[in-house]
């Protein structure tokens, strides 16, 4: 029963987080692209924070929990569907592009170490990237709801 607890908590926590990624991509990043270098550094310096404080929890839940499920489903007695590894791995890679890329990026919007000139091409870029995170994302979560679909719920 904990391991079936624990794939709807790791599937709800990604479709959350999945909602608001794409709220993200198809609201913010547009936003951002349209606005001149100074204005989206001035709301940067404003939202920047805010963003990654609303954002931090939500990623970190996104990979704990569905990394909790993994190990403790192949610590159980029957053998781990191929679903749950999909799962585990999407996870990971959405987890990985902070690292591989949007820390970074983050960082040069902060501290305006990207020129005004270069903005559009990195805010294009970073749309990308963030598209990329979202489609690992939704296999995630899509992994996780079909296991929960094939789940019996009888003790």
């Amino acid at each position: 029963m904990a391991q079936k607890i624990l794939l709807l908590l790791s599937t709800c926590i990604m479709g959350v987080f999945l909602g608001t990624q794409l709220a993200e991509a198809v609201l913010i990043v547009p936003y951002w692209k349209e606005l001149s270098s100074d204005a989206f550094f001035e709301l940067h310096k404003t939202y920047g924070k805010r963003l990654y404080q609303f954002y931090a929890p939500l990623t970190i839940a996104s990979i704990i929990l569905p990394t909790i499920t993994f190990f403790y489903s192949l610590l159980g007695k029957s053998k781990t569907d191929i679903l749950l590894w999909v799962m585990f791995i999407s996870a990971i890679m959405f987890f990985s592009t902070y690292f591989i890329y949007f820390k970074e990026a983050n960082i040069s919007f902060a501290e305006q170490t990207i020129t005004n000139e270069a903005l559009s091409k990195e805010l294009i870029r970073w749309g990308n990237w963030h598209w990329t995170r979202v489609l690992c994302e939704a296999i995630a979560f899509v992994c996780g709801l079909i296991l929960l679909l094939k789940t019996k719920w009888k003790s």
